[in-house]
């Protein structure tokens, strides 16, 4: 047991190293974001998410509210989802993309997001998604997030 937990300890730390990133590639990153370009800005996107790269939220949360590509978007709910952001700025830009945003494919990704957060200030809004959204694969995922939610 002992002998897994150091191999499992030195793999961590090898994977954090090799997964870092230093200040001059993150700005090639975080410049990617205002490419005109939304295929350069959703690959960017998911840098980030992979990276967990948390300095980025508050670029993503302003991707949610302003980027006029549904699958740039889509990308930046996906990504605060993957990274798992609890933060108050980016669980209310979540909740407002799940109430607003037009195309169905981007509240879904929001609520996913939502789900994975875990937060359960967002019970009462994903309730409501979940037996009120137009779409029922958004309905359908509220409801899983839900389940998920409770199951923290």
């Amino acid at each position: 047991v002992f002998e897994r937990l150091i191999i499992i300890t030195y793999l961590s730390i090898l994977l954090g190293f090799f997964l870092s990133i230093d200040k001059e590639q993150l700005d090639q990153i975080l410049r990617k974001l205002k490419n005109r370009d939304g295929e350069v800005r959703s690959k960017a996107i998911v840098q980030l998410s992979e990276l967990k790269v948390m300095e980025a939220v508050d670029e993503l949360t302003k991707i949610l509210y302003e980027d006029k590509d549904f699958l740039v978007r889509s990308h930046a709910a996906a990504a605060l989802g993957e990274m798992q952001v609890n933060g108050q700025e980016a669980v209310k830009a979540l909740i407002e993309t799940v109430k607003k945003d037009p195309i169905p494919s981007v509240r879904l990704e929001a609520v996913v997001a939502l789900g994975n957060i875990g937060s359960p200030v967002v019970v009462e809004e994903l309730t409501n998604v979940a037996l009120n959204d137009e779409d029922v694969r958004v309905r359908s995922w509220a409801a899983e997030a839900l389940r998920k939610i409770k199951l923290h």
